[in-house]
């Protein structure tokens, strides 16, 4: 099956422009799924994972703060906003109910959608989630907060040079490399000085209040999860799973381990999970 390029569009919301970017269905799907980014990505993570012949349409904003949508305002910075940026696309997009889901950061916003627009979501997915109900583990705060210093002291060139001596960096690359390049990506990413506010507030934050909020989201609900990666670990996977009433959690290989297999497996189970629906 021959691959469609992905269409843009703009969402313009409270002086913001987020570009968006979607896929058509290869098989007819009539549900679409919207499938957000992590911290420091943009529309073509999720758009990767998912593939180019999906089997409904996939839609993937690309995040305040994330190029080639607007910089932040750090008031902007939550995951509130984020979500309520999600369904403000859909309100334009005249899409009533969806799929919603996400990688890391994106996985955050989709369950803060889940919880507080019931009404609107007819499945979750959370793929590598990192977060609890509360801000994440002090060592991860740290690598990001140092991140952020770097970019507001130094040119992003400058300052991955200095990053990749650093002693966070090298405890992080001695555990996944994996993990370690996607922390040097945010040091290198489009217009990375000019939003570090995004790596000071996101991981310091949580998206939703309380754990115990997780059990209202009676909706079909997949949780991908994989082992050796500090900023998504398989613990929080399965908190999810075992928390949310309908979910069901799959394992994949982790990137360290054996990068096709985890992009293949990840790409087998949200298919499944869609056509199912």
């Amino acid at each position: 099956m021959s691959a469609t390029p992905p269409a843009s569009g703009r969402l313009q919301i409270g002086g913001a422009s987020l570009i968006y970017q979607t896929i058509d269905a290869a098989g007819g799907g009539s549900m679409p799924f919207v499938f957000q980014h992590g911290l420091g990505g943009d529309a073509n993570q999720p758009l990767g994972y998912i593939g180019d012949a999906p089997p409904s349409p996939v839609i993937s904003l690309n995040a305040r703060g994330h190029a080639p949508s607007s910089d932040i305002d750090p008031a902007a910075a939550t995951f509130d906003t984020f979500a309520d940026d999600v369904v403000a696309l859909a309100d334009q997009l005249e899409l009533a109910r969806f799929v919603v889901g996400g990688i890391s950061l994106g996985a955050g916003t989709a369950l803060n959608l889940a919880i507080r627009y019931p009404d609107r979501i007819a499945a979750l997915v959370l793929c590598r989630p990192a977060w609890l109900d509360q801000p994440q583990a002090e060592f991860n705060q740290h690598a990001y907060a140092e991140i952020a210093d770097l970019l507001d002291g130094y040119q992003p060139e400058s300052a991955a040079a200095r990053y990749i001596q650093t002693r966070t960096y090298q405890t992080v690359r001695s555990i996944s490399p994996a993990a370690a390049a996607s922390l040097l990506g945010q040091l290198t990413r489009p217009r990375a000085a000019q939003n570090a506010v995004i790596l000071r507030a996101f991981p310091g934050s949580s998206p939703t209040s309380s754990i115990e909020g997780w059990r209202s989201v009676d909706i079909p609900t997949l949780v991908i999860g994989h082992h050796d990666d500090p900023f998504h670990p398989y613990e929080i996977a399965e908190a999810h799973a075992d928390t949310i009433p309908s979910a069901t959690l799959c394992t994949v290989p982790s990137k360290d381990a054996d990068p096709a297999r985890f992009a293949a497996d990840i790409q087998i189970a949200l298919h499944s999970f869609l056509r199912q629906l």
